[in-house]
């Protein structure tokens, strides 16, 4: 049910991953990251994961925009998404479709590594 014309998926990393020492520390960033993504929600819906098992943590997420790129003011207003790296989904590409459905399901292992957290913004 994905309208690949009306809406856009994107993959994003933590870029300072190795600063994610505690995980308690590390999966509240992301519930901060969250609340201050508010803004957004008539214009988004995210899965954030917290991966691994031992320190440091890995964060990374999957975000649904409405049109075809990140609403401007979302990256304006939310400083937060500085500290990711964005990366468009290609539907087309199975792998990558592939990444997109063990995100939204918690699959785990994801990447081979545990699921410390999963946080779904809607």
């Amino acid at each position: 049910m994905y309208d690949p014309e009306g809406y856009s998926l994107w993959f994003c990393d933590y870029k300072y991953n190795e600063e994610n020492t505690v995980s308690f520390v590390t999966m509240n960033k992301v519930g901060g990251f969250l609340q201050r993504m508010d803004l957004a929600r008539k214009y988004a819906f995210g899965k954030m994961l917290v991966i691994g098992s031992e320190p440091p943590f890995k964060v990374k997420g999957l975000w649904l925009f409405r049109g075809q790129e990140i609403p401007q003011f979302v990256v304006d207003e939310c400083y937060d998404m500085e500290l990711y790296e964005w990366k468009k989904v290609d539907i087309n590409d199975e792998a990558q479709k592939e990444r997109v459905s063990q995100m939204i399901e918690d699959y785990e292992p994801f990447e081979g590594e545990a699921l410390l957290d999963a946080k779904c913004f809607k």
